[in-house]
């Protein structure tokens, strides 16, 4: 369980991105390609375009492409002019082209060549550079790569520092004390973070949440649980500080809830996982649920509530089954053991049968054996099979004695002892329970430990918040002792003679309106200046919410833009086309795309930038529709579209299984005259279901297409999933295809509005 969190931290985003490098523009970029003898200065510019089409977010098809371009004209201008060292950059950027097309070996080979240029042109940087490409190549699937990797990382490390590069500096301990726990070296690895740490601190990098994070992680796994609760909450806030939403929040969580298991705060573990489950849902992000499921079936169980760890690990197994071995033995040892607590041994046989399966595949040494084994053992002890679970603890046992894991040690003397006592092995019984309470002591007494550690944490937050309490009563009750000095004063002030009583009277009352005088100035001179404070934040805050708006409309108007420029190449390429069936394909791309540029159109032409009107919108793209097709005046369009307004993340699907419905019925569904009727209407509370039917000629009998069938069928399933809705496809006088979704705004809906001449006769 331990070593997959490690694997999730490194799967998580970088804590620091990479410096991004500035791409030329397609024209100045067109000419540097075209020069017959670039300088030095044209080579720059073309390496760093190439790193940046490669390092950018996202995929894009001609990204590579343009970036094998560049690394090819620094290459042949690197070798005619006889300059290894820019040879050596062009063998780098192929080497990061071809990793990103998952050309491993090609790819590998390039760096290298790198490493041989720059290792012997003495190029320090770039060789460093290299070794971080290198590292890339080796995946820790087994010690041996692992070590490779680290190496690298190692003297990538070392270079940075000499050269005074902090931030790849930083970077590369970063990522060496990632790895580090991957052997698992928690000892190093910390060592490696904590030097790290104050040079990113020195550069004043904010976004720390996540070597906070795996200090904490490390810091757990080293039993330092008061280092880990600190460094985990550390990250936390400035997780929250930097306002990351991200997947790592998700880990954060997760991490604290396992320190406070640690530390028998149950009811803390279970706040903190069920925050992490919140934000994995949110992300519908499937290996966290995973992970959530069982550490939430842990707390429920050190809650001895077996039953409600088994429904949360039920419901995981339904909605999110495992995709690799090791989450799924995990997943099977928490349900085995929920059904063990339980006593159902005859439900818990299936996955004991599914354990024993896994067990035989798996190598002697895998980590992932101590799971397995104490399920299975448990099972075994709880039907009565004792010479089988003693078999088994004995294996745990040789295992824990090799790895030093004390826990692992007590709970296979523990097994022992009671698979003995059953068999009537008394001797051995005594012997193995002498050695379970030496190792249970001594983790009695790190579990101590560690529990005054994080009670010392707790004390020490307390007495912060009990000293700012203290120091607010003492300014209280100054205040009151001052007001009563002066009452007492001012009583013995008056009463010193009857003869200047009044005028001592009346020059105290003109003292204190003069006071009072003053202080009303000043509180009316402070709320002037914040009146005019709030005055300029308002009028700074509509300036920033009108930019934004402008910003928006234009993005999308730009998105529209592009869509326009790419049906027009479009349409150009099919110029140039005779086959019929790329030319089909063609249109039917051009007929999506406009469906989606309709849609940014509506939005930049609306004052809503966040819904979009579709009973215009679906108008629209119907008069579309028909003007791409000859001889449509032969079918009528029935369009009953309630007044609904759906986002954009809901309107896309919609247009787009609408495009694929429509087309399909004009070109396929009439011989004749016909109708096309389109409907989206409220059906249950929060629902809206969306009707596409013709009365046509229907398909054959018994030959419905499935989603396999074609690629638009395979794309409206898609749309229907992606809208979590349900598409139903039925043939009976025509074809008539349904797609039920959940709508999220809350609206009245009076009747539906008819924009054509409803069809009396159609069936």
């Amino acid at each position: 369980m331990n070593r997959l969190l490690m694997l999730f931290y490194c799967m998580t985003s970088c804590l620091i991105p990479c410096l991004s490098q500035d791409k030329v523009p397609p024209l100045v970029l067109q000419q540097l390609l075209k020069k017959e003898r670039p300088d030095t200065n044209d080579l720059r510019m073309l390496f760093n375009t190439g790193i940046s089409y490669v390092d950018r977010p996202g995929i894009e098809p001609g990204d590579m492409d343009s970036a094998a371009l560049c690394a090819a004209k620094v290459l042949k201008s690197a070798v005619s002019i006889g300059n290894k060292v820019w040879e050596g950059q062009s063998y780098l950027l192929f080497s990061k082209i071809l990793r990103e097309q998952n050309d491993i070996v090609r790819g590998k080979s390039y760096a290298l060549k790198a490493e041989a240029v720059f290792k012997e042109h003495q190029q320090k940087e770039l060789l460093a550079d290299t070794y971080m490409e290198l590292c890339d190549y080796y995946q820790p699937v087994d010690i041996e790569s692992l070590n490779v990797k680290l190496k690298y990382y190692r003297e990538a490390a070392v270079i940075y520092g000499e050269l005074g590069l902090k931030l790849k500096q930083a970077n590369a301990l970063y990522r060496l004390g990632d790895y580090y726990s991957f052997l698992p070296d928690y000892n190093e690895a910390k060592k490696v973070l904590l030097q790290a740490l104050p040079i990113f601190q020195e550069l004043h990098v904010k976004e720390l949440q996540g070597i906070y994070n795996l200090l904490g992680a490390i810091c757990s796994q080293l039993g330092d649980s008061d280092n880990a609760l600190k460094y985990g909450l550390m990250s936390l806030k400035t997780a929250q500080a930097v306002g990351d939403s991200t997947t790592q929040l998700c880990t954060i969580y997760n991490r604290l809830g396992m320190i406070y298991i640690r530390v028998e705060d149950v009811t803390k573990a279970m706040q903190s996982f069920r925050k992490a489950e919140e934000i994995a849902l949110r992300l519908k992000d499937t290996p966290s649920m995973q992970i959530l499921a069982r550490n939430i079936g842990q707390a429920y169980q050190k809650m001895n509530k077996p039953a409600e760890a088994l429904k949360i690990l039920k419901e995981e197994e339904r909605y999110y089954p495992p995709t690799s071995p090791e989450k799924k033995i995990l997943m099977l040892e928490s349900i085995l053991n929920a059904y063990c607590l339980l006593g159902d041994f005859e439900r818990g046989a299936p996955y004991a049968q599914q354990l024993e399966d896994m067990r035989h595949t798996m190598y002697p040494d895998d980590a992932y054996l101590e799971y397995v084994y104490t399920a299975l053992v448990n099972y075994y002890l709880g039907i009565h099979q004792f010479n089988t679970a003693h078999q088994y603890a004995q294996v745990m046992l040789a295992v824990a004695s090799k790895s030093g894991n004390l826990s692992f040690r007590a709970k296979s003397c523990s097994f022992l002892y009671r698979a003995d006592s059953a068999m009537a092995n008394y001797k051995e019984a005594l012997e193995h329970f002498r050695l379970y309470k030496q190792a249970n002591d001594s983790l009695f007494n790190i579990a101590k430990m560690q529990k005054i550690g994080y009670l010392q944490v707790e004390f020490e937050t307390e007495q912060k918040d009990q000293a700012l309490t203290l120091k607010e009563r003492n300014i209280e009750l100054l205040t009151k002792e001052a007001q009563e000095a002066r009452f007492t004063r001012n009583v013995i002030i008056g009463g010193a003679g009857m003869l200047v009583a009044l005028l001592l009277l009346g020059y105290n009352r003109y003292q204190l309106k003069l006071r009072s005088n003053r202080q009303l100035k000043q509180q009316q001179d402070e709320i002037n200046r914040k009146n005019l404070s709030l005055h300029e934040l308002i009028a700074s805050q509509n300036k920033l919410l009108d930019e934004k708006e402008w910003l928006v409309k234009e993005i999308h108007h730009r998105v529209k833009n592009n869509l326009q420029i790419v049906m027009s190449l479009l349409n150009t390429q099919a110029a140039f086309l005779d086959d019929k069936d790329a030319l089909n394909a063609i249109r039917e791309s051009r007929y999506r795309m406009q469906a989606i540029s309709l849609i940014h159109q509506k939005l930049y032409q609306s004052d809503n930038m966040a819904r979009i009107d579709m009973r215009t919108y679906i108008n629209e793209l119907v008069v579309f529709l028909k003007d791409g097709f000859s001889d449509v005046s032969r079918i009528k369009f029935d369009l009953q579209i309630a007044p609904v307004r759906l986002d954009v993340s809901q309107s896309v699907p919609v247009g787009l299984i609408l495009n694929e419905a429509i087309t399909n019925a004009i070109k396929y569904a009439f011989t004749g005259n016909g109708t096309i009727i389109v409907s989206l209407q409220p059906a249950d509370t929060g629902y809206l279901t969306l009707v596409i039917a013709d009365n046509g000629k229907g398909f054959p009998e018994g030959e419905i297409p499935t989603q396999r069938g074609s690629m638009g069928m395979m794309l409206m399933h898609t749309l229907a999933e992606q809208l979590d809705g349900v598409l139903d496809i039925q043939s009976r006088n025509g074809v008539t295809i349904t797609v039920s979704f959940r709508y999220e705004e809350k609206e009245t809906f009076d009747k539906p509005v008819v924009l054509m001449e409803r069809v009396a006769d159609y069936a």
